[in-house]
């Protein structure tokens, strides 16, 4: 503690770095009206036209804008939108041509694009099958029954909601939560890695001399980087609830659940410094297995975006298993199998980073 009270950075990169992180990538998680995507499109004046245009905006997953063509050439090009969807008129003649319904203008294919992609087909397969439905397939006709599709609101599912929606106070505990244990496994990770300087410089022989067991010494490493680790948690959690109305759950699993992540954290610190022989050794390698592995396991980014591979091989990192059990806490799920399942795996992930560390430290110079 004297250590950390004389070195500001380790504050930084502890509490500083976390709320700053929490604070952009928080913000981004917000889900206001501003959020999302712009899509620009524009549309004939014949009826056939605006009908096909009100079902392509039936999405509210997008902000559709109506701008004349030109202007929407000219936004995608500005980066302003991330697409345009052109709907020209004779859009019945390019039904029987079997000519493309929709002309879209993009810049590249970003991932909302991709994402935006399958509902303009979607709606350009239901003008078309609207179309060879119809019982008489005149112009005034066809444009009525495309005024019906679009006014469906579609099938009626009875739903029972097991996750209440989330708000930005969730979006910014579960985002500060992942940025938190990021730096925490950097700090516990330097923290562990004085095990190397005290032997380099003769403290740790001393301390193998001394009347105390091997057992106590390292109880006692463990201990203090345990509540090292709740110092931070416990910062960070005051001040996320304080400055941004952060929620983090029922208390009951909470301080449970974050005292088996912080053990991992603690484990996987003591295994990087029984792998090197320098503390500069163990901060190059706590770096690459850190960054890494936070990637992997969905600190940066939720693992519903990535493809099934990446799902599996996020398994097996244990960041993944820390924000899968914290989501449901904080959110107030509270899914009794999810929290088991992911309690059991940081547990096995803990023994694993102990038993390689403790294996590992050499006792003696």
């Amino acid at each position: 503690m004297k250590s950390m009270a004389r070195t500001p950075s380790v504050w930084v990169l502890m509490v500083a770095m976390p709320l700053i992180f929490s604070l952009i990538f928080g913000g981004m998680a917000g889900s206001s009206e501003k959020n999302k995507p712009v899509v620009l499109y524009s549309a004939g004046s014949d009826a056939l036209s605006t009908e096909a245009a009100k079902l392509l905006t039936g999405n509210k997953q997008y902000k559709w804008e109506k701008v004349s063509a030109k202007k929407a050439r000219e936004a995608v090009n500005g980066q302003k939108a991330i697409a345009a969807v052109l709907i020209g008129e004779g859009m019945a003649e390019r039904i029987e041509k079997q000519e493309p319904l929709f002309t879209i203008a993009i810049q590249r294919e970003t991932q909302e694009y991709l994402a935006l992609y399958p509902h303009i087909e979607g709606a350009a397969r239901t003008i078309a099958s609207s179309y060879e439905i119809a019982a008489a397939p005149e112009l005034d006709g066809f444009a009525a029954l495309i005024r019906e599709v679009s006014g469906k609101q579609g099938i009626r599912v009875d739903k029972e909601i097991i996750q209440r929606e989330g708000n930005k106070g969730e979006a910014v505990s579960l985002s500060s939560i992942g940025f938190t244990i990021m730096f925490m496994m950097f700090g516990i990770s330097g923290a562990a890695a004085t095990i190397l300087e005290e032997r380099a410089g003769g403290t740790w022989a001393r301390l193998m001399a001394s009347p105390v067991s091997r057992t106590q010494i390292i109880c006692g490493y463990i201990l203090s980087y345990f509540l090292l680790g709740w110092l931070q948690l416990g910062i960070l959690a005051i001040s996320i609830k304080v400055l941004f109305n952060g929620q983090w759950g029922s208390p009951l699993y909470f301080i449970p659940f974050a005292s088996i992540v912080i053990l991992t954290v603690v484990g996987l610190g003591l295994m990087i410094a029984g792998l090197v022989k320098t503390k500069q050794q163990a901060g190059a390698l706590s770096a690459v297995i850190i960054v890494s592995t936070s990637m992997l396991g969905g600190v940066y980014w939720p693992l519903d975006v990535v493809p099934d591979f990446m799902k599996l091989i996020a398994k097996f990192v244990p960041q993944s298993w820390m924000m899968e059990g914290i989501r449901e806490i904080v959110s107030g799920s509270l899914h009794t199998k999810t929290i088991l399942t992911a309690t059991a795996m940081l547990i096995g992930f803990c023994l694993l980073f102990f038993y390689l560390g403790l294996r590992k430290l050499k006792y003696e110079n």
